[in-house]
């Protein structure tokens, strides 16, 4: 049988006198909660940290801190079949039972999973002894069929999505007793709180049950967790997306709402850069694209992240010719670097072309260094001549063309 049905079993008797007496509970979390694992030590046991415990207290069904995704940085739950034990790992609540609550939690299932997972809300939890109108939420993720499903309605089916970070949200009213199920921002289901396999829980959140099904279940990850009064649920916005240059700084605006303030900020750019300020700036030293996270924490330790993307161009000269000008003898230009890297060796010339030009038709030199933002003027040589010509400019691949007119040795723009 199956442990899905197998939890849903009612255990009577000595059986449950013992269990219940030998049990040793786990300190349940206040609402509002919320987790990102990011406290505990990476590859650890995840079973006594923070409130988790393995279904019944059984430490054997614990799941790992993992660093092998993570939503905000650096760790996620790991839930698999490790070894010869399903990780089953439970979180329990108290003082949920009136009001409007979102429950939120982020996963990740990789292409290449395996067996069947089960993400489980319950509205009583007791150690040892279980009843079929404990369930009021279980939903199955199937590698095989690739799909999502409400377990107590099947008909309720949505396609699996794997390698990304996916929102599972459940809005619970327990004034009401109701509920509604969002995979990834599309509903799944609606239903009554109390309606699971078997009507009659109760108005309550009990706990939540990340459990991995059967032998063949490969992991999957869970992060930014949280259980929250609707609409104090705390909730942040990375701006963007964003694009600059290398070698540039780029500023970046972060903002939260809800929860409880003051809030702290700490933000990953994606090329192993962070910043704990709100809005900060951040120089790439290479061009790509970057997936920036900003993770948000409230003084209730409630967290929140969002993501985006900086767009970073590799820095690159840009030589732009300006104003032409006449006189005296000679001819002078602007020419300007408008780009974000230095530029180099940049060959220029004036050229006159028309007219009897008879000294000073063509100069050339180079520029050794013109600096990003900066400008130089540059001349010809001594100019004599006479009748309407074309001055051209050239400047590394930059042309300009001013028409002008040589009076013997004054040059009228």
């Amino acid at each position: 049988m199956d442990k899905s049905y197998k939890r849903k079993m009612l255990v009577i008797g000595v059986m449950f006198l013992f269990l219940g007496a030998s049990a040793t509970l786990s300190a349940s979390a206040r609402g509002p909660w919320s987790d990102n694992f990011d406290s505990y030590v990476t590859g650890s046991a995840l079973h006594g940290q923070g409130g988790w415990a393995g279904w019944d207290d059984n430490a054997a069904a614990t799941g790992y801190v993992s660093d092998t995704q993570a939503r905000s940085s650096p760790n996620s739950a790991e839930i698999k079949w490790f070894s010869t034990v399903a990780a089953d790992m439970v979180q329990q609540y108290s003082d949920v039972n009136s009001g409007i609550w979102i429950y939120t939690a982020w996963q990740y299932v990789p292409s290449e999973m395996t067996g069947v997972q089960y993400f489980i809300l319950m509205n009583t939890y007791t150690v040892g002894n279980h009843l079929l109108t404990d369930w009021s939420l279980q939903l199955t993720f199937s590698a095989e069929g690739g799909y999502i499903q409400d377990f107590d309605f099947p008909e309720q089916t949505t396609t699996l999505i794997t390698d990304q970070w996916v929102e599972i949200r459940v809005e619970i009213d327990l004034d009401t007793d109701w509920q509604t199920i969002y995979y990834n921002n599309v509903q799944l289901q609606a239903k009554g709180w109390t309606d699971g396999v078997s009507p009659g829980g109760a108005l309550n959140v009990a706990c939540v049950d990340l459990y991995a099904g059967d032998a063949a279940t490969t992991s999957v990850y869970y992060d930014d967790l949280s259980l929250l009064p609707a609409g104090e649920e705390l909730t942040c916005s990375a701006g963007g997306p964003y694009t600059g240059d290398a070698d540039q700084p780029v500023q970046f605006t972060g903002s939260a709402y809800g929860g409880t303030a003051p809030y702290t900020y700490a933000w990953d750019f994606g090329d192993g850069g962070t910043a704990t300020v709100q809005n900060p700036t951040h120089t790439y030293t290479e061009a790509g694209v970057f997936n920036v996270t900003l993770t948000v924490t409230d003084d209730a330790a409630a967290t929140a992240s969002d993501m985006t993307t900086a767009t970073i161009t590799a820095a690159e000269p840009i030589i732009e010719i300006g104003a032409i000008t006449g006189g005296l003898f000679k001819v002078s230009a602007v020419i300007k670097n408008t780009g974000t890297a230095d530029a180099t060796d940049v060959a220029w010339s004036i050229d006159l072309n028309g007219g009897l030009i008879l000294v000073g038709k063509a100069t050339t030199g180079t520029i050794a260094t013109l600096a990003a933002g900066s400008e130089v003027t540059v001349s010809s040589g001594f100019i004599l001549g006479f009748g309407k010509t074309t001055i051209t400019v050239t400047a590394d691949t930059a042309t300009k063309d001013q028409a002008a007119t040589v009076l013997l040795f004054f040059i009228k723009i």
